[in-house]
């Protein structure tokens, strides 16, 4: 249910979940640590800057950081970032919204689904996934390999 556009913004965030507080990381180590393209990176990270989940500063030394404590940011608000969540609630049969008054063949089942899959991204912090990357480093891109630091 990821996008691709999703999966590279959250793996980016988890690279800055590492940086040390007030440092930066430019777009090009970011992107190199977590196999995404440069350019595209760069543009999910304005968006994410835009949105309040990331800082971004010019010129020498700057780059990206993270706006807050990784464990204040959870994977919903960096998918409500990138894409309209909204539209995870229509139906996926029909071309309209059923519910539960008006269901289609998989309403149910879906409805289940599309909770569960809900209530992840709102109990999922970035923070949780730093340290479960540290746990098992074949799984992401290695984050202590990710940045330049860049200290102000």
């Amino acid at each position: 249910m990821l996008s691709q556009s999703g999966i590279h913004a959250i793996r980016a965030m988890v690279a800055l979940a590492d940086l040390p507080e007030h440092a930066y990381c430019g777009v090009a180590e970011i992107a190199s640590s977590t196999n995404s393209p440069r350019n595209y990176l760069g543009k999910l990270l304005l968006q994410l800057s835009r949105h309040g989940l990331v800082i971004s500063r010019k010129g020498l030394g700057g780059g990206f950081r993270l706006s807050r404590p990784a464990s204040e940011i959870r994977l919903i608000d960096v998918m409500a970032s990138i894409e309209d969540v909204s539209r995870w609630s229509a139906c996926v049969f029909t071309s309209g919204v059923c519910s539960d008054l008006n269901p289609c063949m998989v309403h149910t089942r879906w409805s289940r689904a599309r909770e569960a899959f809900l209530v992840f991204l709102r109990d999922t912090t970035i923070a949780e996934l730093a340290t479960h990357e540290h746990e098992s480093k074949d799984d992401f891109a290695a984050a202590d390999q990710c940045c330049v630091i860049k200290p102000l």
